[in-house]
This record gives C-alpha cells, sequence and structure tokens, in this order.
C-alpha cells in the first residue's frame, strides 16, 4: 500500500529541485566574496551542476532498460542532498564545484524520473504541470531566501526538502519491465520531440536571460526591470497550473502554447507593452515541457529515454541559445531581441504542429 504523503513528498522534491537550480546564480556575489573569486569569477559552479545534471540525465536514459526506476531516484535524492550539505559546509573553491557536479548528478536523475513517472500516469497531463509548477516556486525562492541569508543556510534547507521528499520513492514509479529494443522507429518518434525541447528553451532561457537587458535599453529603469522580468516566471509557475484544468490534450497543448508564446514575443516588440508580453509569454510557454513528456509517454514505452532526449536537448538549448540572440542584438538595436526569441518560439509551433499531424496520421 503506497502512503498518503507520496504525492506532497514528490512536490516537495520539485520544490527542492527548482530551488537548487536556482540558488547558485542568485549566490554568485557571495560566493566571489566568501571564496575571493575576483569581481567576475564563479560561473564554473554553475558549469559543475549544469554538467552533473545532464550526465545524470544522458546515463539514466541510455541506461534505462536497465536501471530500476525507484533505487535510482532514492540515490538521486540522496546525492542532491549530499551534494549541497557537502557545498554548504565547503572549505575551499574546489571541494565546492565538486560537490555542486554531485548535487547536480542527484538533480538530473530525479528530474528525468520524476517527471517520467508522472506524465505516465492516468492523471499525466496535471500532474505533471502542477509538480513543475513547485519547481517554479523553487526557482522563485531560492533567490529570496539567498538575498536574505547566507548561502550555506539556503543549501542546508533545501537539502533538508530533499530528505524529507524521500518518501516518494515508495509512490508510482512505474514498474520495471523488459522493454523492446530501441529501433529506428523509436528514434524517428523520439527526434522531433527533442527538436521541441531544444526550441522550447531557446524561448525560455532567451528570455530569462534578455528580458532585463530588453527593457533597460527601452528605457525601463534597472530596478523596474527586474521586478517586470518576474512577471515572465510568474507566467510560467501560473500557467503550470491554470492550464491542466482547461485542457487535457497533449498534442493540442503543445502547439497552443507556443502559438501564445509567439503572439506574447511579438506584443513584446511594443516597448510600452513589453512587459504584458513577456508575461503572456510566460504564461503560454508554461506547460510545454511538461505536456510534451506525457505525450511521449503516451506514445512509447521507452519513456526514460525519449524524457532523456528531451530533457537533454533543452539543456544543451539553455547553453546555445542566449549566446545566439546575443550575437544578434546590440544597446543601439534593442528591437531586436523579441523578434529573435520569438522565431524560436514560431519554430516551435511549426514543429509541434508537423508532430500532431504526424502522429495524427500514423494512428
Amino acid at each position: 500500500m503506497r502512503p498518503l504523503w507520496t504525492l506532497p513528498s514528490g512536490f516537495a522534491a520539485f520544490l527542492a529541485l527548482g530551488a537548487s537550480a536556482a540558488a547558485w546564480g542568485a549566490a554568485l556575489p557571495w560566493l566571489r566574496v566568501e571564496y575571493g573569486l575576483g569581481p567576475s569569477g564563479g560561473e564554473e559552479v554553475i558549469s559543475a551542476y549544469n554538467l552533473g545534471a545532464l550526465v545524470a540525465i544522458l546515463g539514466c536514459g541510455l541506461l534505462s532498460r536497465r536501471l530500476r526506476p525507484r533505487p535510482v531516484l532514492a540515490a538521486s535524492l540522496i546525492a542532491l542532498c549530499g551534494g549541497l550539505v557537502a557545498a554548504a559546509l565547503a572549505p575551499t573553491w574546489g571541494s565546492l564545484l565538486v560537490s555542486a557536479v554531485v548535487a547536480g548528478v542527484g538533480f538530473g536523475g530525479a528530474v528525468l524520473l520524476l517527471n517520467t513517472a508522472y506524465a505516465s500516469g492516468p492523471r499525466g497531463v496535471v500532474l505533471v504541470n502542477l509538480a513543475n509548477a513547485m519547481f517554479g516556486v523553487g526557482a522563485i525562492a531560492a533567490p529570496l531566501l539567498v538575498a536574505a541569508t547566507d548561502l550555506p543556510v539556503v543549501l542546508l534547507s533545501i537539502a533538508g526538502t530533499a530528505l524529507v521528499a524521500l518518501p516518494v520513492v515508495a509512490g508510482p514509479l512505474g514498474v520495471h519491465a523488459p522493454t523492446p529494443p530501441v529501433d529506428r522507429a523509436t528514434v524517428v518518434l523520439i527526434a522531433p520531440f527533442a527538436v521541441i525541447g531544444f526550441l522550447y528553451a531557446g524561448v525560455e532561457t532567451s528570455a530569462g536571460a534578455w528580458v532585463s537587458t530588453h527593457l533597460t535599453w527601452t528605457g525601463t529603469a534597472p530596478d523596474t526591470a527586474a521586478r517586470m522580468t518576474a512577471l515572465f516566471w510568474a507566467g510560467l509557475a501560473v500557467g503550470r497550473v491554470l492550464v491542466p484544468l482547461v485542457a487535457r490534450r497533449p498534442e493540442v497543448i503543445v502547439p497552443v502554447s507556443f502559438a501564445v508564446a509567439t503572439a506574447g514575443l511579438l506584443v513584446a516588440t511594443n516597448p510600452a507593452l513589453a512587459a504584458v508580453g513577456y508575461a503572456l509569454a510566460g504564461l503560454g510557454l508554461a506547460p510545454i515541457i511538461p505536456t510534451a513528456l506525457v505525450w511521449l509517454a503516451r506514445l512509447t514505452p521507452h519513456a526514460h529515454l525519449a524524457g532523456s532526449a528531451l530533457l537533454t536537448s533543452s539543456m544543451l538549448g539553455n547553453v546555445i541559445h542566449p549566446v545566439l540572440v546575443g550575437t544578434l542584438t546590440t544597446r543601439d538595436h534593442p528591437a531586436t531581441i523579441s523578434p529573435a526569441i520569438a522565431t524560436y518560439a514560431a519554430l516551435g509551433l511549426i514543429t509541434a504542429l508537423w508532430t500532431a499531424r504526424h502522429r495524427a496520421l500514423a494512428h
């Protein structure tokens, strides 16, 4: 019999995952002072964390036919907890980087397994979006906590939340059963979803990186621009709660979400409406990745491999797209920022429509 508190502990896990992902960037000023890194150092800790996450996601995906979900999830949450505790107590910069890698490994494994588990359930669209809304709450809360206290306290608090989340291991993670070999048809099925993840990252990460700059370059005061940027992230969190309440069909939700995001980014080309446009873009983007995972889980028995491909392509997009947007814009031409990001959303819309039509014809 599964514990009644499995679902709350799952949401606690996503809260910890979101907070751990967002804490490092917010903590860079503190880290630079604490470890004597200079005025522009410290970004290596974010790379170390993401490297660990990428390794875990790839490994869990490629070895999905051999790994058992429950012990791997338990190990992932323990690695996240242990890495965060070690980072909080790290005496040197090198030991902190190693701790960040360990925490990242735990993050990657837990994100993949929990998303796949929720996406594969009978209420997948609702649960996976609600769970990712909790991820967003953690991502919003972590920078506020870092600003209010020292990083070690925040990391230890997140580690404690991850530890409290361990009962989720007793939840419905799916039965470890033999799956058919991966063939060409599986790769063909997964490929467009990997493209969707890559293009989604182009919108989310580029918007997160450039909204404040766009608003500042068009005449908004920096502190006001920072507050307006929060509207984009708030849209992401709110959308993951609201959208599943009104729609349940992934093949409809994903294209419509890209369309709404595209429209919002085009609205944002008007400086007077930029904040509203970015909030609308965030609202549209919100359900794309969680719902795409549900869509994939309904189409293939290789749910972990498919989820790994989607999340890995999204992480690669996180690295590539903000840099590409930066090459297309300057302070003298801030109006290019929003259309550049909108291009990713429009390409995502085309890919999602093609995928929905192709899958409908296949059945």
